[in-house]
């Protein structure tokens, strides 16, 4: 299904209005995912991308959240990633998970981790960025909120939109999977297993 953000139109977004399709959807307890691929034309041709949501709640305050959430290596080693630093500590400076390139834009301790992945120096990615990423805590009652938005994108050249958009629908269950079966478990266990 696509959804069309421009006045209805089918045809190719822009960079501030994509075209939008319905990805996965999961919601069950207290977590809940939601996956939107899109597309837009750029100067340099089409462009296409996933959008990711995801929504959870542990029961502690956020100060004890975000002692875990800032360290990805705490939670997400298990998986195969691995980061040069604890993520939160590193406001301004670049890190590098495997085989990628990002810079911590800005760490509002207890809130907030912006992370932004630059346009590759060695044109790979199309001059595209290939992501943009949000961490939010939101404390009420003791309890925390963790909200991520993941946005990646790449040009596509020489494909059609669906071909272009083939990569993302592929790889969105393995997305889905691997936030709900490992990323999620694993931080909550080590936040209520902690003193």
């Amino acid at each position: 299904m696509s959804v069309a953000i421009s006045g209805g139109s089918s045809a190719a977004g822009t960079a501030l209005s994509p075209k939008y399709f319905e990805g996965p959807v999961y919601g069950k307890d207290d977590v809940r995912m939601h996956q939107r691929y899109f597309t837009y034309q750029a100067d340099a041709g089409l462009v296409t991308g996933k959008n990711s949501n995801v929504m959870f709640t542990i029961d502690r305050p956020a100060k004890q959240v975000w002692s875990y959430l800032k360290d990805f290596n705490l939670w997400q080693n298990s998986y195969g990633y691995y980061y040069s630093g604890v993520v939160g500590d590193l406001e301004g400076q670049a890190f590098y998970p495997t085989r990628m390139h990002y810079q911590v834009l800005k760490v509002i301790p207890e809130h907030l981790i912006t992370l932004f992945q630059p346009v590759p120096a060695d044109g790979s990615n199309g001059g595209v960025s290939p992501g943009f990423h949000v961490f939010m805590l939101n404390e009420h009652d003791g309890k925390t909120g963790v909200s991520v938005l993941m946005s990646h994108a790449t040009q596509a050249m020489g494909k059609t939109e669906e071909e272009a958009l083939g990569p993302w629908r592929k790889q969105a269950p393995e997305s889905q999977r691997f936030w709900l079966e490992i990323f999620i478990p694993t931080l909550k266990r080590l936040i209520y297993e902690s003193k």
